[in-house]
């Protein structure tokens, strides 16, 4: 249940964040990959903080194979990170958003900015301490019997 009321928070969370984005700029190319970074840091953090209460909490094969799988969450999210900022200073916002209105384009363009290099580089770390919380859970279940 608890998890399930997680996952409807992030949701509502994604929906708020995304919410200017998609009302005036609803081509913008990035965003699922947003979606994904603001999912992922979500994700990611409640799992560091709340480990024990998972449905991985006692599934130490999960947390191998998501450890294993970290390190290329980590590669495709640094990618990503590169191809918006190549696509962010390849122009000016009346160039990247010609559909949106001239006077809300700066505005719009900083908060998309803003936003998307915060979760970007949040769900990057969230994943680095994701995946050192789960190899000291491993670690604690084969050595001291808990998670």
């Amino acid at each position: 249940a608890l998890e399930v009321i997680w996952w409807i928070m992030t949701v509502i969370i994604v929906g708020v964040v995304m919410y200017p984005i998609g009302k005036q700029f609803p081509e913008f190319r990035f965003m699922w990959t947003n979606i994904a970074y603001i999912v992922a840091f979500i994700t990611f953090t409640r799992y560091t903080f709340f480990l024990e209460y998972t449905f991985m909490a006692a599934a130490q094969y999960v947390k191998i194979g998501i450890i294993l799988f970290t390190f290329a969450i980590i590669l495709g999210l640094s990618t990503q990170i590169q191809d918006f900022n190549v696509w962010f200073d390849a122009g000016d916002p009346d160039r990247l958003m010609p559909n949106v209105a001239a006077s809300q384009r700066d505005s719009l363009s900083s908060y998309i900015k803003t936003e998307f290099l915060f979760f970007a580089v949040g769900s990057i770390v969230a994943s680095l301490f994701l995946s050192i919380r789960l190899m000291q859970s491993v670690w604690r279940f084969r050595n001291e019997g808990k998670a």
